[in-house]
């Protein structure tokens, strides 16, 4: 019961950083691509004639900044869906503590064989 509980605490979590990632990653952006569009209007009202290649440098300044936005949402998606408490990531993680166990096993046996032969040894050497 407890382990649902934190499976939902871990998710919630995941959705409310996501969403924060996603506000936080857009608003500067939005703030950046009004600034632009403004200084390009302006720029086309004064000098009519250089309209194209205002229009040209704009697009090309808009595609950078929102590739930011893009970086945002890749970081929202990794965090709704990488997330590392899925089932096949447990089931990897309980694996490798299964094989840390079994190595804790074998290297315990081999010193207890060790450990056995050594009285055996001091024995012999006293005869």
């Amino acid at each position: 019961m407890k382990q649902e509980v934190k499976e939902m605490d871990i998710l919630t979590a995941s959705v409310f950083a996501s969403a924060l990632v996603m506000g936080i990653g857009t608003i500067g952006p939005g703030v950046a691509q009004g600034l632009a569009v403004n200084g390009a209007m302006q720029g086309i009202s004064r000098q009519p004639e250089a309209a194209g290649t205002i229009g040209t440098n704009l697009i090309i300044g808009l595609a950078f900044i929102e590739s930011l936005t893009i970086y945002a949402l890749v970081v929202a998606l990794l965090l709704l869906f990488a997330d590392p408490y899925t089932k096949s990531a447990k089931a990897e993680r309980d694996a490798q503590a299964q094989v840390e166990v079994l190595k804790l096993k074998i290297e315990q046996s081999q010193l207890q064989a060790q450990y056995d032969a050594l009285p055996k040894a001091a024995s012999a050497e006293k005869k």
